[in-house]
């Protein structure tokens, strides 16, 4: 019966000939020499092209946009869709009705 040192010597040459079949080179001491400096490491950064709220740059503020209407118009829906057009003001009242 073999005792825990000659298990772990027997494992250790079991270890170190399975080294040298896949094709290792190993020391005096069983350890690997190699040469081999490793490869770059690849460049994985991303550049976040999207803003987000919690990086806002430059003005922060809301604009707000005037419009000069010509005499006689203004503004209203535009045949119940939803966005706006400039109108007659003789015509709001009857605006999106036949008449």
């Amino acid at each position: 019966m073999l005792n825990s040192k000659q298990k772990l010597e027997l494992a250790l040459t079991q270890y170190r000939r399975w080294l040298k079949s896949i094709g290792l080179k190993l020391n005096n001491k069983g350890r690997v020499i190699s040469n081999h400096k490793g490869f770059d490491m690849p460049d994985y950064k991303v550049s976040n092209s999207i803003p987000t709220s919690d990086r806002m740059v430059g003005d922060t503020y809301k604009r707000t946009y005037a419009t000069k209407l010509p005499a006689g118009k203004t503004i209203g829906i535009a045949y119940n869709k939803g966005a706006y057009q400039v109108v007659d003001a003789s015509d709001i009242t009857t605006m999106g009705r036949k008449v």
